[in-house]
């Protein structure tokens, strides 16, 4: 698909790649659950007008807060909309670095906090930032990531992945829910085990009373005793 409906010269194909399709799906399926209960809106691929009067973009993930629940054909920030936390990048097999940095730029001067960008085929990403008019990049593996509440982070052989909540890590063609799963396992063995002290708790305190009034019996039958 393209935009050739919007003006400017970023027009290239969204999800040109298997890889970039993966990764998409990992992070938009890990993001949306990270976030879950807040009020944030986790999308992608949608027609992004950053108000500079440049060229529409698309980034692959995008998160906005205090949008949950709202639908986006376009979106153009503007009074009362607030401007994405985080936004990402996939590497497409077209994209040119130049573009990239172009992109990158443009959403940092508008104010996104987060702007990285992901390289699937040499497994890297790296988070960009603003330095006076000069855009720099920074490593993202191993550091924590507020807006998407999750980390990237490295497996066997240097390969990239993300880490949620739970300690799971996850790579395109993993079980991007099974973090959540497991999670709910624990918390349910824990509350079963909360409820069975509980219930011990109670059993004592219930045979403390019955061996209190039994005495009160034996003393009430045997006054002089």
């Amino acid at each position: 698909m393209d935009y050739a409906h919007l003006p400017g010269e970023e027009q290239n194909p969204l999800m040109e790649s298997t890889a970039h399709v993966d990764w998409g799906l990992v992070l938009l399926s890990a993001a949306r659950h990270t976030l879950a209960g807040t009020d944030n809106l986790v999308t992608g691929n949608v027609a992004f007008a950053p108000g500079d009067g440049g060229p529409h973009t698309a980034p692959d993930v995008m998160v906005i807060p205090g949008a949950a629940g709202r639908d986006f054909g376009r979106y153009e920030p503007g009074p009362g909309d607030p401007i994405p936390s985080v936004c990402i990048e996939i590497l497409s097999p077209s994209n040119t670095r130049a573009e990239i940095r172009r992109r990158c730029t443009r959403l940092l001067r508008l104010g996104v906090a987060e702007v990285y960008v992901l390289d699937p085929e040499r497994d890297t990403v790296v988070r960009t930032e603003l330095d006076g008019d000069a855009l720099v990049e920074h490593g993202a593996i191993g550091v924590p990531s507020p807006g998407l509440a999750l980390t990237f982070a490295t497996v066997e052989q240097g390969r990239l992945a993300v880490c949620c909540p739970a300690g799971r890590v996850v790579r395109p063609g993993d079980d991007p829910f099974g973090w959540l799963v497991a999670e709910t396992v624990r918390a349910d063995a824990a509350e079963s085990r909360a409820d069975a002290a509980e219930a011990r708790a109670d059993a004592a305190v219930a045979r403390e009373h019955a061996l209190e009034a039994e005495l009160a019996r034996l003393r009430a039958d045997n006054p002089d005793s």
